[in-house]
């Protein structure tokens, strides 16, 4: 008896490959997301810290630590520029911040993407898997109608010699 051997298998092994590299890329999309994520929180929470300590700066201006006396016109000067470079570092901070969101709004993009790719492999792959299917049943019904035929034929050539036997 024949066996069934798909003329396109091939080419479905290839479609199944690249359905698991889609896959793979997705995976290494996701993570890449994560990861840019976690630097965002990391960002922020520099961002927040900053923002404290400016604050902390600020109420600390005017006061003197200690039993020290009077704050002199240098020392209230030079915390006052302590303080507007923190406020630079969190402007540069909340840069910062904007610049990563930006980055995961693309990565985010990057994942959707990847995304369609998986589901147009998949698509692909289950396509020829329906394919192949219809052409092993139309095989496995010619096989049949071959088969019957030669019953049909057995039983023939039996009733006939069975008849001129008699």
């Amino acid at each position: 008896m024949t066996q069934f051997t798909y003329r396109l298998q091939l080419l479905l092994e290839q479609k199944e490959e690249a359905e698991k590299e889609a896959e793979r890329e997705l995976a290494r999309r996701q993570q890449e997301l994560e990861s840019q994520k976690a630097a965002l929180q990391s960002l922020q929470q520099r961002e927040r810290e900053l923002t404290q300590k400016r604050h902390r700066l600020r109420h600390e201006l005017l006061s003197t630590p200690g039993e020290q006396g009077p704050l002199t016109a240098r020392e209230v000067q030079s915390r006052s520029e302590y303080v507007q470079a923190v406020g630079e570092k969190i402007e540069e901070a909340r840069n910062d911040v904007l610049a990563q969101q930006q980055l995961i709004e693309q990565c985010e993009l990057r994942v959707q993407e990847a995304r369609r790719n998986v589901q147009e492999a998949h698509r692909e792959v289950e396509v020829l898997d329906k394919h192949r299917a219809k052409q092993e049943e139309r095989f496995l019904r010619e096989l049949r109608v071959q088969e019957e035929r030669a019953l049909d034929e057995i039983g023939n050539t039996l009733y006939t010699n069975r008849r001129r036997a008699t």
